[in-house]
């Protein structure tokens, strides 16, 4: 005898066990906004973050995901469904998986908090130099030396790394880093695997707090492309400057281009798409070891795709000036302890989402 089917669950039933399940992603969330919006208050910024910021970073996910599935809905029909009629596109987008309660019903709290929190982030890390002026980059800069038998870790990569094309190359590839958005977009609108899915949620928040706030602030430094600037006296990095000044003459060196972008933000106290300078500890580095980690679970190509580009991050931080290599260590090991902690926190204390109303075709999108 087959048991009932059980009922889908109406829209509040399923907002509200969804609410439940992002309780602490919420927790953290929010916790973050009060107390560096409190904290920056304290120091004189008064006001939040723009608001319009925050409405163009909850609409791009929605925006993206339904123009993509239309794009691809309207692609398929034209090109292949004959006789073609234009009804017959409006009938795909609708019955899709794209669009289904348990997948926006997923996404609605992510979409609503985590561009809250990248707008708070921004406004915190812009804000940092003017509160804690940057002061550990000589002693990063020292350490680094003595952990690398005395010579700056950029000195070692530049044999198998200092040619023009290859600086060109690299820096295109770091710049890649920025599309790793659409792995969070992706992890929002996920329905399958609902654990792994709040770990990495968590981690990221976690990360993004814990070391792109808090350790930014407690080892306030600039990084070795603007250590000149910061840093009376004579440049440990002069060379490696001038070197990939010299190769951005030859092939376009978009970090170059980037950090010319980023100072001149500093500068003019402005806050910016991506702005703010930070060093220590390199939160490229730990979030490229957390889409590593998610990845691990989607097999072996993707494993070792995502683990060749956390090595492109570390590596290409030093050699384009962003960063001493014991950032990049830094972010590692606190990347690593975040992904441990949110899998400690999704096992303990984040309670069981939703069941689907029923199993998708697209699940594993």
């Amino acid at each position: 005898m087959s048991l009932p089917e059980t009922p889908p669950l109406s829209w509040r039933q399923r907002l509200r066990s969804e609410v439940r399940h992002h309780a602490l992603l919420a927790l953290l969330v929010l916790s973050y906004a009060a107390i560096a919006v409190g904290f920056l208050s304290a120091h004189g910024f008064v006001g939040l973050p723009v608001f319009q910021d925050y409405l163009i970073g909850a609409a791009m996910p929605l925006m993206m995901l339904a123009g993509f599935r239309i794009f691809g809905e309207a692609a398929f029909h034209i090109l292949h469904v004959r006789p073609f009629k234009p009804a017959g596109i409006w009938r795909g987008i609708r019955g899709s998986e794209i669009f289904s309660p348990d997948r926006w019903g997923a996404a609605l709290v992510p979409v609503l908090l985590l561009p809250l929190f990248a707008s708070v982030f921004t406004s915190f890390k812009t804000s940092i130099p003017e509160i804690e002026p940057f002061s550990w980059d000589p002693a990063l800069m020292e350490f680094d030396r003595w952990l690398h038998g005395d010579y700056h870790a950029w000195e070692l990569l530049q044999p198998l790394m200092g040619h023009p094309l290859i600086t060109s190359a690299w820096s295109y590839l770091y710049n890649f880093w920025h599309g790793m958005i659409f792995v969070v977009y992706w992890q929002m609108f996920r329905i399958h695997k609902r654990e792994l899915r709040m770990r990495f949620l968590l981690s990221f928040v976690l990360a993004w707090a814990v070391l792109g706030s808090l350790g930014a602030f407690v080892f306030s430094s600039a990084g070795p492309c603007y250590y000149a600037k910061v840093v009376p006296g004579p440049d440990p990095f002069a060379e490696q400057m001038a070197y990939l000044y010299a190769a951005h003459e030859i092939y376009a060196n978009r970090a170059f281009l980037a950090q010319d972008y980023l100072w001149s933000l500093y500068e003019a106290g402005k806050a910016g798409l991506g702005g703010g300078i930070s060093a220590m500890p390199s939160l490229h580095v730990a979030v490229a070891l957390l889409v590593f980690l998610l990845m691990r679970q989607f097999g072996r190509a993707a494993t070792w795709v995502s683990g060749a580009y956390v090595m492109v991050i570390l590596l290409g931080s030093v050699h384009l000036g962003w960063h001493y290599a014991v950032d990049g260590y830094a972010g590692l090991a606190g990347g690593w302890l975040a992904w441990l902690v949110a899998g400690w926190l999704v096992r303990f204390s984040v309670p069981e989402p939703p069941a689907p109303a029923r199993v998708p075709k697209d699940a594993e999108a």
